[in-house]
């Protein structure tokens, strides 16, 4: 019997034209275009469990994903092997052999994501796939404060999309903060907004991002993200804001313990 290896990749993406991670029927997904690519190079059927199922059009430089092979490729020539077999819009850093128990979620402690906001006057033509471009009025110090209501264990039931199939709404977040960065000798031009948990809920960091922004330009009070985390707590709905657009989205780590 030929002697199955659980295979770990690292790997980056431009999730601008794909329908998100997960495989789905008639549209390009990363996980198919990567199962279909490491199904070439080791010669059969591959399946792969990633760390973060990303949606359409968010993009990952920290994705992790698992897979059994039974070839006998070293797993650390993996990578280079894929170079020829993946787009240019996907990238496969790393490859090693892990415990044959190695859940790539189930093992995960913490995710970090960051969503990227350019508040120039004008939106850089390289990047526009990478950033939500808002322009307009936002108050900084007072979407400070409220993302900070968002750090504890706290139940998230009011930043979830419809369609989730999560069994708890409950989650852990450890990170939620803005930071203002200089490009181009412009001060303050780009600002990033990072949240580290131990899992998300579909859309939650963008309807988190969402209700700040629309908290800054002054479309909700503040105090609504607060409000919001209390009402889950009691099983009550109420609005928060907007989903932003997934492509200001980035999975920059997974951890491991």
């Amino acid at each position: 019997m030929d002697k199955v290896t659980r295979v770990k990749l690292c790997l980056q993406y431009d999730g601008t034209r794909y329908a998100g991670f997960q495989r789905q029927k008639h549209v390009i997904t990363v996980q198919g275009v990567l199962e279909d690519a490491l199904g070439k190079l080791l010669k059969h059927p591959v399946t792969v469990k990633a760390a973060g199922r990303t949606d359409a059009g968010v993009h990952a430089r920290g994705q992790v994903v698992a897979f059994n092979t039974v070839s006998p490729i070293p797993p650390e020539r993996i990578p280079m092997g894929l170079r020829g077999l993946v787009p240019e819009d996907i990238i496969v850093d790393s490859a090693e052999e892990v415990d044959p128990e190695f859940d790539p979620v189930k093992d995960a402690v913490s995710k970090t994501y960051c969503y990227r906001i350019w508040r120039g006057d004008r939106l850089p033509v390289m990047a526009h796939r990478y950033v939500l471009w808002y322009p307009g009025y936002l108050d900084y110090g007072l979407m400070v404060e409220e993302a900070s209501e968002f750090r504890g264990t706290e139940d998230f039931a009011n930043f979830r999309a419809l369609g989730s199939s999560a069994r708890t709404t409950v989650r852990r977040v450890t990170q939620a903060q803005w930071v203002q960065r200089d490009v181009g000798g412009r001060q303050g031009v780009l600002w990033e907004f990072w949240v580290a948990a131990d899992g998300f809920l579909y859309k939650m960091i963008r309807l988190m991002v969402g209700t700040l922004l629309d908290i800054g330009r002054g479309y909700l009070p503040p105090g609504t993200v607060r409000d919001a985390l209390k009402a889950a707590e009691a099983g009550h709905r109420i609005k928060v804001g907007q989903c932003v657009p997934g492509k200001g989205l980035c999975l920059e780590k997974v951890s491991f313990s």
